[in-house]
């Protein structure tokens, strides 16, 4: 039947006006049965026996156009003509038999129709659900149907996917077992919001769901409810809504909170920094100028351009501090030619912090200075050995040695400030300075974790 209405449905014409119970029915009812008179008459002196030959083709018009075809046979062509009484017994059953076999025929006619028109209507409906599906699956949507009063949920096949199911109906408590813990009462609580028929509220939630295979995925839900009844007697009858995977927005909203946040702090540690840049330079500013009138200019602008080799490395390594040789190098950079001969470097492979690094650095920075101009490095012979070592003890040493005789200043300047006292308060440590006849020794000692970076490498280097 199924094949037949299909072969029917391709030749099938539908003509709205023409359809059963409309005026353009009954007037090709008429139009039908008055052709099929004409032609009956027409051919009644060549033809004999058939009284309603030409009456069939004109029946399918409908159910009028049979009782048109009995009046128009009884009346036009059974004896006694133009009358509608029929005298012979055998004309009258053979009237009744046409109008049996006529009805089933309109009975036929009418019931193929209808099987044509219902396959028309479900393959239409069918088609409106591909272009549904088809628009869900462009949105990456999932539709759901929920029965409150039965408490069953259907899914189609996206939503199936989304939350790892086979079947296509199933119980409530089966998908509440594939929320999140943290977000069952939440997610109830907005459907018992959404479904109660005194005050009901839009269903729009976000929420976690597990997968079998452990893995948790963000949701996002819509819902539209349906109400039957009135005052007490209202209650909702079901609920259909709309799901999305949205685990990615979610993971692009985190990284950008994250983001934003790391921002924040990067600010707050810039203006933190700058501050302390600031306090730096003005300490160096006011020292320089109180001790050293004469040759200020010179003197400031050196120690300026050694804190800014430090903030150079600094930056270099995104504040993550400062390979100890790196930072004895630059701060040594005028006399890079005598590194590895009369400037020796050893120590293993160690990362200063950042706070650390700037003390060490300007410390560095006095003691080549003052190298440069009155100790070893102030004459062709002098050598200059820098070491640290490693542990749970932080030592970092300057030995001058075969320079001309040290001996103690008279007054405290700045530089000594530098080497001794900053260097201490920032690695919470103690400095020996001694300023022996054979060259001067600078040592400082602290807790390794005040002056280190947390991951720093224990390989060995020059």
């Amino acid at each position: 039947m199924r094949e037949i209405a299909n072969r029917l449905a391709s030749i099938y014409i539908d003509v709205p006006v023409l359809r059963p119970g409309t005026i353009g029915a009954y007037l090709l009812a008429f139009v039908s049965i008055g052709v099929a008179t004409a032609l009956r008459l027409a051919i009644d002196p060549y033809v004999e026996g058939f009284s309603f030959i030409t009456f069939f083709p004109g029946v399918g018009a409908g159910l009028f156009s049979v009782v048109l075809s009995v009046a128009a046979a009884a009346f036009f062509v059974l004896p006694p003509r133009l009358s509608f009484y029929v005298e012979e017994p055998g004309n009258v059953l053979a009237l009744l038999m046409y109008t049996v076999v006529m009805l089933f025929n309109v009975a036929l006619i009418s019931g193929m129709r209808l099987a044509v028109e219902r396959r028309r209507d479900q393959q239409a409906l069918q088609a409106s659900k591909d272009r549904l599906e088809f628009a869900l699956d462009a949105a990456h949507l999932g539709w759901w149907q929920y029965d409150p009063l039965h408490r069953l949920v259907w899914w189609n096949t996206r939503l199936k996917e989304m939350f790892d199911v086979a079947q296509d109906r199933t119980d409530v408590e089966e998908f509440i077992r594939r929320v999140h813990p943290d977000d069952i009462e939440r997610v109830w609580a907005a459907v018992e919001a959404a479904i109660d028929p005194t005050n009901p509220k839009p269903y729009a939630t976000e929420f976690r769901h597990c997968r079998e295979d452990g893995e948790v995925r963000w949701i996002e839900a819509h819902a539209f409810v349906h109400f039957e009844g009135g005052g007490r007697e209202r209650r909702a009858v079901s609920m259909v809504g709309t799901t999305q995977d949205i685990t990615q927005r979610k993971q692009r909203e985190e990284e950008r909170k994250q983001q934003e946040e790391k921002e924040h702090l990067l600010m707050r540690e810039v203006n933190h920094r700058a501050k302390n840049m600031l306090s730096v330079v003005d300490a160096i500013a006011r020292q320089t100028a109180a001790k050293n009138h004469d040759d200020f200019i010179e003197r400031f602008s050196e120690r300026i351009q050694a804190l800014s080799a430090n903030q150079d490395l600094l930056i270099r390594n995104r504040w993550q501090g400062v390979e100890i040789e790196d930072l004895v190098r630059a701060q040594l950079s005028p006399f890079a030619d005598l590194m590895g001969s009369r400037i020796v470097v050893r120590g293993p492979k160690l990362r200063l912090n950042a706070a650390s690094a700037q003390a060490v650095g300007l410390a560095l920075h006095e003691l080549a200075t003052n190298a440069g101009k009155y100790g070893a490095l102030s004459t062709d012979r002098g050598r200059v050995d820098i070491c640290w070592t490693d542990g749970e003890t932080f030592t970092m040493s300057w030995v001058e040695r075969q320079g001309p005789p040290v001996s103690a200043p008279e007054r405290r300047g700045f530089g000594t400030t530098v080497m001794e006292a900053m260097a201490e308060r920032s690695v919470d440590g103690t400095v020996d300075l001694d300023y022996a006849p054979s060259g001067l020794a600078w040592r400082l000692t602290c807790p390794g974790a005040n002056a280190l970076e947390p991951a720093n490498s224990q390989v060995e280097g020059n």
